[in-house]
């Protein structure tokens, strides 16, 4: 009886001592007092051990030897939250310096509760010249728990298409500089590339073509083009605007143009893969009620581009199927042309061009039309025609703003 009574007073004993240390709030743990914030609020807590003897956070001063910032009972390394407190290691940190450090980290507005405690570091004890005025006689370590308010999703950035050029449709320049930001007079560049990629379905009434119909060949025609203007006019009231300029056109190939056949002869067409081809034009603009108008005309030899869109423009075609002597090209120094387009959205165009290939043998003429919007792809078309035939031709098609580039 005695030992059981003996055991008996010591639980006691522990029990009365632990009752005051569960009563106090740790880090981890809303205060008792707010019940809604207990019941709302579970977070895991680290060992207790782990941190040093807890003691009361109404008491100091202490001597400052580390900071701690825990959040979902997990260490959390923040510079911006840590430069927020204003005690610093080895000085002497008080109450009220902990209540400002408080305040000061919840008008980051960043979190919903911040919870301060204070524990003595076993092991480090304090500096001799503050072992009189600390409570402690070993160093504290202060941790703030803290719930973060919950960040708000990030919306995705929207991807904004800039707007399209005015400075030109497809193949032919407009009077216009840019996206049409600017309409008083001065320069402009742009740089265009165009890919033919091949016959979508032709046409012809030669009598020696082995084929009157054909469609899906191959053509693999690419123009570069730097395009220099100099807008002399704006376009106002009744005026419109007038530009002049100039283009030089890298004309290559990535495949050859198709074999002439005729009875009892095979010729391989030998074009060069490779040809630059300039031009100077004087063009005028008319914006009539967002509905742009153009014409003008091109000098130079950008008018043999055409001769390279159909083996039947090519000479060994125009002698064996036109009957035309041998040593007979395309060939145009100037070409007319117009165009008609509208911006459906800024970066919606829909439109149509014209180009006349004057002198040219088999007076061949093209209509572009500007559509790949209209189909959700980047992909127009072109019809060409020639005497005794047509054909619809697939491209691709861009054009770039240098300058300006608005």
């Amino acid at each position: 009886m005695g030992v059981v009574g003996v055991r008996h007073r010591m639980f006691a004993v522990l029990l009365a001592l632990a009752a005051p240390a569960a009563a106090q709030p740790g880090p981890w743990l809303p205060a008792p007092a707010d019940p809604a914030a207990v019941s709302s609020v579970t977070v895991p807590a680290p060992p207790a051990a782990s941190l040093g003897q807890l003691l009361p956070v109404s008491g100091g001063p202490w001597v400052l030897g580390e900071v701690l910032f825990f959040s979902a009972g997990r260490v959390v390394s923040d510079y911006a939250w840590r430069d927020k407190v204003r005690g610093r290691r080895g000085q002497l940190y008080t109450s009220s310096d902990l209540q400002g450090d408080v305040e000061t980290l919840m008008g980051m507005g960043v979190f919903d509760r911040v919870s301060p405690a204070v524990y003595a570091i076993p092991g480090q004890s304090v500096p001799p010249e503050y072992a009189t005025i600390s409570v402690s006689t070993s160093q504290v370590r202060v941790v703030f728990d803290v719930i973060e308010k919950p960040k708000a999703s990030e919306a995705k950035p929207k991807f904004i298409t800039p707007p399209s050029a005015v400075s030109g449709l497809i193949l032919t320049p407009t009077a216009y500089r840019g996206a049409g930001k600017f309409n008083n007079p001065g320069l402009g560049l742009d740089i265009n590339a165009a890919y033919f990629i091949g016959r979508l379905y032709g046409k012809n009434n030669y009598e020696d073509a082995p084929r009157k119909t054909n469609y899906i060949d191959r053509i693999g025609l690419w123009t570069l083009t730097a395009d220099g203007k100099m807008q002399v006019q704006s376009d106002a009231g009744w005026r419109p605007a007038v530009a002049v300029g100039g283009q030089a056109m890298l004309m290559f190939r990535d495949s050859p143009q198709p074999t002439v056949t005729a009875p009892g002869v095979s010729v391989k067409v030998d074009a060069k893969k490779t040809k630059i081809l300039t031009d100077a034009y004087f063009v005028a603009s008319k914006n009539l009620r967002g509905t742009r108008l153009s014409a003008g005309v091109m000098q130079g030899n950008i008018g043999e581009l055409v001769a390279g869109l159909s083996e039947f423009l090519t000479p060994e075609a125009l002698r064996f199927y036109a009957k035309n002597p041998a040593g007979t090209e395309v060939h145009s120094r100037t070409v007319p042309f117009a165009s008609v387009f509208y911006l459906v959205k800024p970066d919606y165009p829909i439109g149509v061009e014209f180009m006349k290939f004057n002198g040219a043998a088999a007076a061949p003429y093209m209509l572009n039309f500007k559509i790949g919007r209209f189909l959700k792809l980047n992909f127009d078309v072109a019809y060409l025609k020639f005497r005794n035939g047509y054909e619809l031709l697939g491209l691709f098609q861009f054009r770039y703003n240098h300058f300006p580039s608005r």
